[in-house]
């Protein structure tokens, strides 16, 4: 029995409308990857501006200070660590986890920038 034009045009249309989803996940899952790469490199930069105005003071930090610094240091370290394992996994087309490590790097910059600035009151009492 040889399938008539129907049948083929409607198995087409049913393969297309299965594959249509596929597509806008990547596209949206590429789109998230792209955000949270922005945030997180947006916050590295001002970490690292806090953790070089950190330095300058640094003479003056008590051990309280100085152990939210160290604490900055390792948290910038590990979204670091984060932010590399993202752009690799974008190399790779793996944007749903690209996406989650980017996220995961920006939510450690935010915990360096948080003890950055905390030291920062400690140092000059504000």
């Amino acid at each position: 029995m040889k399938p008539s034009n129907l049948t083929i045009y409607v198995l087409l249309l049913i393969g297309l409308f299965i594959s249509i989803p596929a597509f806008a996940a990547d596209d949206a899952f590429k789109d998230s990857a792209l955000s949270w790469q922005k945030q997180a490199v947006d916050t590295r930069a001002v970490v690292v501006s806090v953790y070089e105005e950190l330095t300058k003071l640094s003479d003056q930090a008590d051990a309280n200070a100085k152990e939210l610094i160290d604490d900055a240091v390792i948290q910038l370290g590990e979204g670091d660590k984060k932010l590399k394992a993202a752009d690799d996994l974008m190399t790779k087309e793996s944007f749903e986890m690209a996406s989650s490590d980017y996220n995961m790097a920006w939510q450690y910059y935010v915990k360096a920038a948080t003890a950055g600035l905390n030291a920062k009151r400690i140092i000059t009492g504000q």
